[in-house]
């Protein structure tokens, strides 16, 4: 019966209006410039003609602020230590809240989250809240993404793999060496990510027949409630996300976001495009072969990898990652493969360069985040190295993509062109970077179908 009770709350929310022209006048009327603070570059995953900005520079953040009325700061912070990130998410406020006096602009901050959960929460978030200066402000959690088949239904996260919706705490991903987790209620999430010092009764949620039923003011009244420190934003279409975003943008309320994509789009006022074509995406002769670079390990992307193994002709190219404590093997190996990826490129193959399949485990959290901190680096002195321009690079997986983009490529402002498929966005980048105008596909582990690379490549063939 669940598997019918949420498709059946999908297909009604699809036949919803929303209120995305509603959003759209209150930006009108009361302008605000929306700032999200994207823990890996995935976050871009919805939206389209949107820069997005790698330094946090004052310089940089104030000429965003005054002139783009959306805009993405890629912080990276999922693969920080927490230490660090709280620290950064604190520069951040700090400096907004300081452009926004400055300029007496009004910005709306939102911390970008991983749909299936995974990421630095609360810490990052309270962080971000305190460089603000609006640490009493309440947490609206949002992570679903309907374009990865994330769905919040009865306080539970969902996951829909194939036909089924599976429980997020069911998923690997609960299982990640860094940020695993045990609940799939969001309730009882937010307890455990604050260790159970918050109690059940100052969460509040917003249920699907609440927002699609209740009058707005209504919901603003539970959004201003003073009772309630942290709300659960049920949602299995656009219409509920929609709903919240009129109602927080209308209370006028200090608040915290933590969202997946699918938010952004609704709070932006943003509406939905097809995706790109080949030649909307690949607009000059300029490039040789092209490289598509795995980094992610969730059982999803291993699926996607075996796929493109199976019915493409690229080169396929093995980091071991086993010897990853090894400096010397693993900088020999790294070196060696940078040969070969550019000898195929040059010679204009397609090349998938990808980690061996070893998850490599720390004795705590920090340390397996370390580890992936090192794997990413082999990964991205192969791109440092790389002599010829491919005709666009494919980067798997979060901290992949963030650091293939900053370090490797040299980005530090890109536009967000759209989407190659549903969720995976593609960027064109500026004339700073290693290959300007080349265009950077980035393609989170945990989106598509298994045959989805290999679409990915068939269409840009």
């Amino acid at each position: 019966m669940l598997k019918e009770d949420i498709l059946a709350s999908i297909n009604e929310g699809e036949q919803l209006k929303g209120h995305l022209d509603a959003i759209r006048q209150e930006l009108q009327e009361n302008p605000k410039t929306i700032v999200i603070l994207d823990d890996d570059p995935t976050g871009t995953q919805t939206v389209y003609d949107v820069p997005v900005v790698t330094s946090w520079e004052v310089s940089i953040l104030e000429y965003e602020v005054l002139n783009s009325p959306v805009f993405f700061i890629l912080t990276n912070s999922r693969s920080l230590q927490i230490e660090e990130a709280n620290a950064l998410a604190e520069l951040l406020g700090e400096r907004l809240q300081s452009l926004s006096k400055k300029h007496n602009k009004q910005i709306l901050v939102i911390s970008r989250g991983d749909s299936t959960l995974r990421g630095h929460y609360p810490n990052e978030v309270n962080a971000l809240a305190e460089g603000l200066g609006i640490e009493d402000a309440k947490h609206i959690l949002a992570p679903a993404f309907f374009e990865g088949g994330r769905y919040t239904f009865k306080d539970i996260h969902y996951v829909k793999e194939g036909t089924n919706f599976i429980p997020a705490g069911e998923t690997p991903f609960a299982k990640d060496n860094t940020f695993g987790y045990k609940n799939s209620n969001l309730k009882d999430w937010i307890i455990e990510k604050y260790e159970d010092e918050i109690e059940l009764k100052s969460i509040e949620s917003l249920s699907i027949d609440t927002l699609r039923e209740k009058p707005l003011d209504g919901i603003i009244s539970t959004i201003k409630n003073s009772n309630n420190s942290h709300i659960v934003v049920n949602a299995t279409s656009y219409n509920e996300l929609q709903t919240v975003a009129l109602a927080c943008l209308k209370s006028n309320e200090p608040l915290l976001f933590r969202a997946a994509a699918s938010f952004v789009n609704a709070i932006s006022g943003i509406e939905a495009r097809n995706c790109l074509s080949k030649t909307e995406i690949i607009t000059s002769n300029e490039g040789k072969g092209s490289l598509i670079i795995i980094g992610s390990y969730v059982p999803k992307t291993t699926a996607q990898l075996q796929a493109l193994k199976d019915h493409s002709d690229a080169v396929f190219l093995e980091l071991d990652v086993s010897n990853v404590q090894d400096s010397l093997l693993f900088n020999q190996d790294i070196n060696h493969l940078s040969e070969k990826v550019n000898q195929h490129i040059k010679a204009n193959h397609h090349v998938v360069l990808y980690t061996s399949r070893t998850i490599i485990k720390g004795h705590t959290k920090a340390e397996s985040l370390a580890i992936v901190n090192r794997v990413s680096n082999g990964l991205i002195s192969i791109i440092k190295q790389l002599k010829n321009q491919p005709k666009y690079i494919v980067a798997k997986g979060g901290i992949t993509s963030s650091d293939v983009a900053t370090k490797g490529l040299n980005v530090k402002r890109a536009q967000v062109l759209g989407q190659v498929l549903k969720g995976v966005p593609v960027w064109k980048l500026s004339a700073e970077t290693k290959f300007p105008n080349m265009p950077y596909i980035i393609f989170p582990g945990n989106v598509g179908d298994n045959n989805a690379l290999y679409q990915l490549t068939k269409l840009l063939k």
